[in-house]
């Protein structure tokens, strides 16, 4: 199975981004989502897509070139290449009282990978599943750290006490 994990790939200059990028001086808005992985799971979250192929969103935000460099140092540090980015969107979630973690999910119903980027240390681990729906792989986050992944049953853990900040990307 396809993993790869990093927490030396992003520059000072990355990092001062992505933390001004979730302040409120960036006045970056955020939408509420009633879902996480399907309808009426209770994922309550708020996001912002950056990127979203399958629903037209590209080319559209001012800050996309900041976000496809960290993925493309990501892949260039792992050596790995990037054909398509088909999504990027921030995630932040928080107890809301209803469920304890999202359910187990496939981002896209066509093959992708899967880039997690850690934007805070919280809880709320992320569980990679392998063919027969066993942990292969549990993530604390932390900030900073990316995971990458291929298109398989994944899910995480909504945080105790905080939020949890990640950048979602998928791509080929």
């Amino acid at each position: 199975m396809f993993y790869k994990e990093s927490k030396t790939f992003l520059s000072d200059e990355q990092k001062n981004f992505l933390n001004w990028f979730c302040s409120k001086e960036s006045n970056t808005p955020w939408y509420w989502a009633p879902n996480a992985a399907e309808v009426g799971d209770g994922g309550h979250h708020f996001i912002h897509h950056i990127i979203n192929k399958d629903k037209g969103y590209y080319n559209q935000n001012p800050n996309q070139k900041w976000f496809e460099d960290i993925l493309y140092n990501f892949a260039k540090e792992q050596k790995f290449k990037i054909k398509e980015i088909f999504r990027c969107a921030i995630n932040i979630t928080f107890n809301n009282g209803k469920i304890d973690r999202v359910p187990a999910h496939v981002d896209h119903d066509y093959k992708h990978k899967q880039l997690l980027l850690y934007l805070n240390n919280y809880s709320g681990e992320t569980v990679i599943l392998d063919k027969k729906s066993r942990p292969f792989k549990i993530v604390r986050p932390e900030e900073f750290k990316a995971i990458s992944f291929d298109s398989v049953l994944h899910y995480h853990y909504f945080p105790i006490n905080s939020v949890r900040r990640v950048v979602v990307y998928t791509f080929k």
